[in-house]
């Protein structure tokens, strides 16, 4: 409870400027302080838009091109598309290196576009390839990232997927026909894209699991 004295009676109430710092201390580590300011200062400049309408971000993990894909739309009807692209890496570079970029790249495609569902494609693991440790290691990134915005992803298997759109063993240039007339794209190249504009279709869908 606050002390009254009338020696301060005369004095204007003052107000924080920024409405959405906590009111109470909260302890946490010095690494996210930075992020947490940042946020704060966004909210108060009203940079974050909401929307009523549902949004999916959907994932193709690699560690070389990694897909990417936002569409939103009602179950009521059909979606529509917001955007889509690569997280390219260098492979000359060393790995953290390379899922460090990958982290701050899909944080600044999560800023931007407010995704409120994360679907990422689970690939079958073969422990006989070379390149199963970092498709893990970009599989962890995914997951921590997700988590931090406040979602649990959705797991899709390539089967799944592709069988939403036609049939297991569908090949990609038939799967891309299918996705440029699902959404109205033209000439879609035949990468990651794809298959990341086929994994948040899915989602929406209502297939998967968490």
């Amino acid at each position: 409870m606050a002390i009254e004295n009338s020696k301060l009676k005369h004095l204007v109430p003052q107000k924080t400027t920024w409405k959405n710092l906590p009111t109470k201390a909260v302890r946490v580590p010095e690494c996210f302080v930075e992020e947490i300011i940042n946020y704060a200062h966004s909210l108060d400049q009203n940079t974050i838009s909401a929307t009523d309408t549902p949004r999916w971000l959907g994932i193709k993990p690699s560690i070389s091109k990694l897909g990417w894909a936002v569409i939103e739309g009602e179950t009521t009807e059909e979606p529509s598309m917001i955007d889509f692209g690569l997280i390219e890496t260098d492979s000359h570079d060393p790995l953290p290196y390379r899922l460090g970029e990958i982290e701050t790249d899909l944080l600044e495609i999560i800023k931007d576009y407010q995704p409120a569902h994360i679907a990422i494609e689970q690939p079958f693991i073969k422990a006989e390839y070379p390149s199963t440790t970092k498709l893990l290691q970009v599989l962890g990134v995914l997951n921590l990232v997700s988590y931090r915005h406040g979602c649990l992803p959705i797991l899709i298997y390539p089967a799944t997927w592709k069988s939403n759109l036609d049939h297991p063993k569908a090949d990609r240039e038939d799967l891309a026909a299918i996705v440029e007339q699902l959404f109205d794209l033209h000439s879609i190249l035949l990468n990651q894209e794809v298959d990341a504009i086929a994994v948040a279709y899915t989602a929406w869908c209502g297939l998967g699991q968490q």
